[in-house]
């Protein structure tokens, strides 16, 4: 029962957009929510029922951070419209459900119930899924300009963008895939693969191909953290392959080289970065302790004047193009002190590599997209820690 729902969630979550059953009034839900609350509901009453049960230690400073969010937003009671704020609690409980998933995933592995290898594995495969995925989407659906406005997504054209309907967040995923078969190939003993070398290096291959696809300059600059974190900790030949695979694709294709060069190009989307950076500050220093509440962003620009409620900033318009800025805007400095304290601790506390190259990788990505609050990559970062901490716990490492 426990390994079906964990195989739902991860399903359902690799279908991401196309799950979508609801969409009004600046709230989306999706199958992938139901199938987590559900999850995490079961997890509540199975840790209850089983009066011994272990928060992990990288969770700790998550949950106090998840209950300023709530914190946050009840502090502005009043303060929005009432179909306004219910949105904003909704989103609130989908963050308590991804951080009561994670816990319990990890009492799970402590009482021998699931393996680690089930959770990596299932990881890999919805990476996989996902990478099919967008090649059909290639072939189908190559241009999202022919696609309705109202719908609310960016025109991206001839961009690998799959079941996310965005290149760059699934660039992102297709790293966090990377980064996992990176940690079987150079741990020796680490026991979460068995598959042989050629079957590994040939999957990642294709998270690499699928990272290039999507031409997002922000995904191949979490890449490149990956590499080099590795490179430096693990492989040098990695480093050097790296750059010189970097350099013949940069030559050999030169759409490559028109989105590198476009940073400066005033029509370019960096700039639009730069925008959106500045109004999510304006924001902040508006509401500086203790933010416009968690999730409640959206109608704070509306408010501002960023945009109007009959064009309410699209799919993207409930976050902002910074993480950091976005938890400063919404939960205050309070909330970000608490964040940042939770972001980093894992990256000490465990030394490893695979936590230190995700960790930094997605703290220089999500400086230009909210890829740390992004659904399917914030439910697996808290899966992939949790699992990590189960791990050097257990001595599955060779090195601590």
């Amino acid at each position: 029962m426990r390994k079906v729902l964990i195989f739902l969630v991860v399903v359902t979550l690799s279908l991401a957009q196309l799950t979508n059953i609801s969409r009004s009034s600046g709230l989306n839900i999706y199958i992938f929510d139901i199938v987590v609350i559900l999850f995490s509901m079961v997890g509540t009453i199975d840790l209850l029922l089983n009066s011994k049960f272990i928060i992990p230690k990288s969770m700790f400073l998550y949950l106090i951070f998840f209950l300023w969010a709530f914190i946050s937003i009840f502090l502005k009671l009043g303060h929005y419209n009432q179909t306004n704020y219910i949105v904003s609690i909704f989103y609130c409980i989908r963050l308590i459900s991804y951080y009561i998933s994670a816990i319990y995933i990890f009492n799970l592995l402590e009482t021998k119930k699931i393996e680690t290898q089930f959770i990596y594995k299932l990881i890999i495969a919805s990476g996989l899924l996902i990478f099919v995925f967008g090649l059909i989407q290639l072939l189908v659906l190559p241009d999202f300009e022919v696609l309705d406005p109202s719908l609310g997504w960016d025109p991206h054209k001839n961009r690998l963008s799959s079941t996310f309907f965005d290149p760059n967040f699934v660039g992102v995923y297709f790293v966090v895939c990377l980064a996992l078969l990176f940690e079987s190939l150079f741990e020796k003993k680490f026991e979460m693969y068995k598959y042989k070398l050629q079957f590994k290096l040939t999957i990642a291959i294709i998270f690499a191909i699928g990272v290039l696809l999507t031409f997002s300059r922000s995904a191949w600059l979490m890449l490149g953290v990956v590499l080099v974190v590795y490179g430096i900790k693990k492989a040098k030949t990695l480093l050097l392959v790296s750059i010189i695979v970097a350099l013949c694709a940069y030559l050999a294709v030169p759409r490559i080289q028109t989105r590198i060069s476009g940073i400066t190009d005033p029509s370019d989307s960096a700039h639009f970065r730069l925008l959106s950076w500045k109004n999510t500050y304006d924001i902040a220093k508006d509401n500086i302790i203790i933010g416009v509440g968690y999730n409640a962003f959206r109608y704070a620009q509306i408010e501002n004047g960023i945009f109007s409620y009959d064009s309410v900033g699209g799919n993207s318009g409930a976050g902002s193009d910074s993480s950091m800025l976005f938890v400063l805007a919404t939960t205050g400095l309070v909330g970000l002190a608490i964040y940042i304290l939770a972001y980093f601790y894992p990256l000490f506390r465990f030394k490893s590599t695979l936590v230190s190259s995700l960790i930094l990788g997605l703290l220089l990505n999500s400086q230009f997209i909210n890829s740390l609050f992004y659904p399917q990559i914030l439910f697996m970062l808290l899966v992939t820690i949790i699992v990590n901490e189960y791990s050097y716990s257990k001595h599955l490492y060779v090195n601590k």
